[in-house]
C-alpha cells in the first residue's frame, strides 16, 4: 500500500502540467529580481581624501577618519592589503619612541589616538602584526608590536558634514614606534583579524562589515595613490566602495584574477619593465609575478632588475640609510631628461591581454625626511628582493595606475591613470555578481553588465522543486499509512462486568489439591504435624471467596485487575532474549488458584531471633508488598496441608518456641501475614506483619497473632543442590527496603 502511493505521488509530481512549472519558475525570478533591486538601490561611498600630502618616506594623499567617543581626528593612508587600521598612540612622540622628538610630530604622524578618553574602546593587548611568517608584510620582514583593540570608526573629519558611516567594534592597531609603520593606516583587506591567544577571537575588517550591513553594492573597492607632482596642485587618492570613477583611467581589455593567498592576492605578471629615454632598455629579463599593494611604497624586483635599474638612473645605494638616494644635482638632471618606465602587465608570464602602466621619473623621485633619513632629500623606492615572495609593486606604482579588485567576482583591473584638470567624476556602480552589474567598466570585462534571465528556472531548478515536493508528500503519507495502521489494530474495550469470574485455585506442579498432604519444604520431622491451628481451619475452609475484581497477583505488585497469573515454577533470569520470552511463555493464566483473604499487611525483614528481649527486628511498612525484585522472587508454595507456614506455628503445633532465623537454618527469610479484610468490598488493604509469637514486644496488638491470619514464605525455597535454582542474590533479602 505505501508502495502504491509512493509511485502515484511521483508520478503525478513528474507530469506536471506546463502552467505549474511555470508558476514556480515566476516566483523565483521575482525573488531574484526583488533582490536584484534591493541592491542596485545602493550607491557607492566614495571616501574623502584628507586633501593633506602626509608621510616621511614621500608625499601622499591620506584619508581622513574618525575614531572612539566622542570622535577623534585622525588622517591615514590606504594600506590595500591590512586587514585592520593602524593609528599612533601619543606614546609615539615621546622620546622612548623617537628622539629627538620632530616638530609637529603629532600632526605629522597623522594626528594621536587617545583610547583613554573614548568611552567605546575595547582593550584586547598586545601583540605584534604578524608572526612566524603569517600577517601583514611578513614577506617583507616587517615586525612591529600595537596595542590591539576594537573601537568605532568612520570616514570623514568629525563634525565635516560629509555623510559617511561609523561602525563599531572595528579593530585598531596602535602603534608608537617609528619603523615599519610610521604614519597611520586604513586597511581594505577582507580577511577579519584573528586574535589566537583570545580563545580564537577574530574581527571582521572594515570593508566586510560595509557589505555585511548593506552600506555597499559590492565587496569591491577602486583605489589610486594619488600624485602630487600631477596637474597644478596635484592629484589627490581616490577610494570608492563598491564602484569606480571611470574619469580616472584609461580602459583596457586585460583581466586579471585574484591569487589564492589572502595575504598577496592581487598578483600581477610582469612580462616587461621597460626604460625610455634616449634609447630603450629591458630592466627585467625574465617575467615574474608580482604583488600589487600600498602598504610599502617601494619596488621589491630581483637582483638583475635592480641592477639593471641602478644602471640605467646612475643609482647607487647609501651604506648608512639602505636607501638609494639622489643628491640635488643628479635629481635636476634626471627631471631634465624625464625618463620613463613602462611595465606591461598580464594575467599570465606570457601573452593573453596587457596593459602598459607608464610612470614618469617625478613619480620614483620620492622626498624623505626625518626620520626617515637624517636630512631631506629625495630617494628612489627600490629595494632587492631576496626571493620571489618578495616581488612586489608597492605603493609608488599606484601613483600612476588605478586598481579595481572585485572579491565578489574573483578579479581585478589595472589601468593607467588619466590627469585632467578639472574632470567631472562619473562614479559608476559594481553590483553583487548574483545579481549582474549595473552600468560598464572601462577598467576590465568583468564589469560588464549582466542581464537577469526572465523566461524561467532551469532544467535543474525544476528537478530540485519535483524532488522536494515528492519528499515532502511521501514522508506525510508514510506518517498517515502507519497511523491508520495503528489504529486499526488497537483491540477494542473490555467490560469488566461481562467477564464472568473465575474460579481461583492453587495449580500446583504436582498435581495435588491445595489440602493434600505433599513434603513440607522446611523439614521431614515437621511433615506429620498440622501446621494450621485446628481452631483456625473452619473458619479459613468457610471464608467466602473474594470478588475477583479486587484481587490481582502478578509477579512485580498487588493491585486491583481482572486477570490473575501464576508465576513461573522456576527463575529463568539468564539475561538473554530467548531466556527472558521462554519465561514469559511459561507464564499461564492461573485457572484453580485458591483467594487469599487479607487484610493490612507489614513486612517483617528477618533480623536476629526474637527471643532476645532486647534486639528487635526491622520492620518497614511498604504501601504495597514487592513479591519480585533484582535480588529474590516470592512463589506461593503448597505445604502438608495446602499453604506454607511460618516456622513459629510449626514449632507451636509441637509445644515449641523457634525463631525463624533457627527454623530454616540461619537462612535470611522474610514472613508475611496476610488476613482477609471486614468486607469484601475493600479488596487488600495495606499490608503489614505479624508476629505468632505473643512475647514479641515489637508487634501491634500486644503480640498476639490475628486469629484470621496465615503465614507465608515470601521466599522460593529451592533444593540446595540444584545450581541451576539456587537465587544467588540470597544474601540481599534483608537489604532490599534498608536504606
Amino acid at each position: 500500500m505505501r508502495g502504491h502511493l509512493f509511485n502515484s505521488l511521483t508520478l503525478a509530481l513528474i507530469f506536471l502540467p506546463s502552467n505549474s512549472v511555470a508558476w514556480f519558475g515566476k516566483g523565483r525570478n521575482q525573488q531574484r529580481e526583488k533582490r536584484a533591486d534591493s541592491t542596485s538601490s545602493l550607491s557607492p561611498l566614495v571616501v574623502p581624501p584628507s586633501q593633506y600630502w602626509d608621510g616621511v618616506d614621500g608625499k601622499w594623499s591620506s584619508v581622513a577618519l574618525r575614531l572612539g567617543s566622542p570622535p577623534q581626528s585622525l588622517r591615514a593612508i590606504v594600506s590595500t592589503n591590512s586587514p585592520q587600521t593602524f593609528v599612533v598612540l601619543p606614546q609615539g612622540c615621546d622620546t622612548i619612541a623617537i628622539d629627538p622628538i620632530p616638530p609637529n610630530c603629532a600632526s605629522g604622524r597623522g594626528g594621536l589616538f587617545n583610547p583613554n578618553t573614548s568611552t567605546t574602546w575595547q582593550d584586547q593587548g598586545l601583540f605584534g602584526i604578524n608572526s612566524d611568517g603569517v600577517g601583514l608584510e611578513a614577506a617583507l620582514g616587517y615586525t612591529q608590536y600595537a596595542d590591539y583593540g576594537l573601537e568605532d570608526v568612520g570616514l570623514g573629519f568629525s563634525g565635516g558634514g560629509t555623510n559617511t558611516p561609523t561602525l563599531k567594534n572595528q579593530t585598531i592597531s596602535g602603534i608608537a614606534s617609528v619603523s615599519p609603520i610610521y604614519f597611520g593606516l586604513f586597511g581594505l583587506g577582507t580577511q577579519p583579524v584573528n586574535y589566537s591567544s583570545i580563545g580564537n577571537f577574530s574581527a571582521p575588517s572594515y570593508f566586510s562589515s560595509l557589505k555585511a550591513q548593506n552600506l555597499i553594492p559590492s565587496l569591491s573597492w577602486s583605489y589610486t595613490a594619488g600624485a602630487k607632482y600631477r596637474l597644478k596642485a596635484g592629484q589627490y587618492a581616490q577610494l570608492i566602495f563598491g564602484g569606480y570613477d571611470s574619469s580616472r583611467f584609461i580602459p583596457n581589455s586585460a583581466n586579471f584574477n585574484l591569487a589564492s593567498d589572502i595575504n598577496r592576492d592581487i598578483v600581477v605578471g610582469v612580462q616587461s619593465i621597460v626604460y625610455s629615454s634616449t634609447t630603450q632598455t629591458n630592466l627585467l629579463s625574465t617575467p615574474i609575478y608580482a604583488f600589487i599593494e600600498s602598504t610599502d611604497p617601494n619596488f621589491w624586483l630581483p637582483t638583475e632588475a635592480c641592477s639593471a635599474f641602478e644602471k640605467a638612473f646612475g643609482i647607487s645605494v647609501d651604506n648608512s640609510t639602505g636607501l638609494y638616494l639622489i643628491n640635488t644635482t643628479h635629481y635636476t638632471d634626471l627631471k631634465t631628461a624625464n625618463p620613463t618606465v613602462t611595465f606591461t602587465l598580464a594575467n599570465s608570464l606570457d601573452g593573453g591581454d596587457s596593459v602598459n602602466i607608464q610612470l614618469p621619473f617625478s613619480s620614483f623621485a620620492l622626498q624623505a625626511s626625518y626620520p626617515f633619513t637624517p636630512n631631506e632629500t629625495y630617494y628612489f623606492p627600490l629595494k632587492k628582493a631576496a626571493n620571489e615572495t618578495q616581488y612586489t609593486l608597492g605603493r609608488t606604482f599606484l601613483q600612476e595606475a588605478y586598481l579595481t579588485v572585485d572579491y565578489g567576482r574573483g578579479n581585478f583591473s589595472v589601468s593607467q591613470c588619466l590627469w585632467n584638470d578639472g574632470a567631472a567624476s562619473q562614479v559608476v556602480t559594481i553590483s553583487a555578481p548574483s545579481n549582474g552589474t549595473n552600468g560598464s567598466s572601462g577598467s576590465g570585462s568583468e564589469h560588464e553588465p549582466q542581464a537577469v534571465k526572465k523566461q524561467g528556472v532551469s532544467t535543474g531548478a525544476i528537478i530540485g522543486i519535483v524532488v522536494g515536493v515528492i519528499v515532502l508528500l511521501g514522508v506525510g503519507g508514510a506518517v498517515l499509512w502507519i497511523f491508520l495502521r495503528r489504529r486499526k489494530r488497537s483491540p477494542p474495550p473490555v467490560e469488566l462486568s461481562a467477564v464472568p469470574p473465575p474460579t481461583i485455585a492453587f495449580d500446583h506442579p504436582t498435581g495435588q489439591t491445595p489440602y493434600e498432604e505433599p513434603q513440607n519444604p522446611f523439614s521431614s520431622r515437621e511433615a506429620a504435624l498440622d501446621p494450621f491451628p485446628a481452631d483456625k481451619k473452619p473458619e479459613w475452609e468457610q471464608m467466602s471467596p473474594m470478588p475477583h475484581q479486587d484481587l490481582h497477583h502478578q509477579r512485580s505488585e498487588l493491585a486491583t485487575t481482572t486477570e490473575i497469573y501464576q508465576l513461573a515454577d522456576r527463575d529463568n533470569r539468564e539475561g538473554t532474549y530467548d531466556a527472558e520470552a521462554e519465561r514469559m511463555n511459561s507464564t499461564q493464566r492461573a485457572t484453580n488458584t485458591s483467594e487469599l483473604p487479607a487484610s493490612s499487611m507489614l513486612f517483617e525483614l528477618e533480623a536476629d531471633p526474637v527471643t532476645q528481649a532486647r534486639r528487635s527486628r526491622d520492620l518497614l511498612s511498604s504501601p504495597a508488598p514487592t513479591f519480585s525484585s533484582r535480588h529474590t522472587e516470592t512463589t506461593l508454595s503448597p505445604t502438608t496441608t495446602g499453604l506454607p507456614v511460618s516456622p513459629q506455628s510449626a514449632a507451636g503445633a509441637r509445644g515449641q518456641s523457634r525463631s525463624p532465623a533457627r527454623s530454616v537454618q540461619s537462612e535470611p527469610m522474610s514472613w508475611l501475614a496476610i488476613s482477609p479484610t471486614e468486607s469484601p468490598r475493600h479488596g487488600f488493604r495495606t499490608p503489614r506483619a505479624e508476629s505468632p509469637n505473643p512475647e514479641n514486644p515489637v508487634l501491634p496488638r500486644g503480640g498476639t497473632p490475628s486469629p484470621r491470619s496465615r503465614w507465608f514464605n515470601t521466599r522460593e525455597q529451592r533444593p540446595a543442590e540444584s545450581t541451576r535454582s539456587r537465587d544467588h542474590s540470597a544474601s540481599h533479602v534483608g537489604n532490599l527496603y534498608r536504606p
